[in-house]
């Protein structure tokens, strides 16, 4: 039987080696040890401080209910660009 599939990118929760800014706001600083979100991209990778992490986290979340809700009728699809 195959493996269900996912269509969450790889994320992880890790700590920053050192010092460094969000990726989503320069105005936040990750100090040396504080935990973040770590995005992977093709061959590369984000990091996300916590604030900005769990805000990512809280849309992406409403957005798959609302394709949750699509997918079972209660409410027409919306075309996202």
């Amino acid at each position: 039987m195959p493996r269900p599939k996912s269509i969450i990118q790889r994320v992880e929760v890790d700590e920053a080696q050192r010092a460094h800014d969000c990726q989503h706001s320069s105005n936040h600083r990750l100090e040396r040890g504080d935990k973040r979100l770590k995005v992977w991209k093709q061959r590369s990778h984000d990091h996300y401080c916590v604030g900005c992490a769990l805000g990512i986290i809280a849309r992406d979340i409403e957005r798959l209910h609302e394709l949750a809700r699509q997918l079972r009728g209660e409410c027409s699809p919306t075309t996202r660009r």
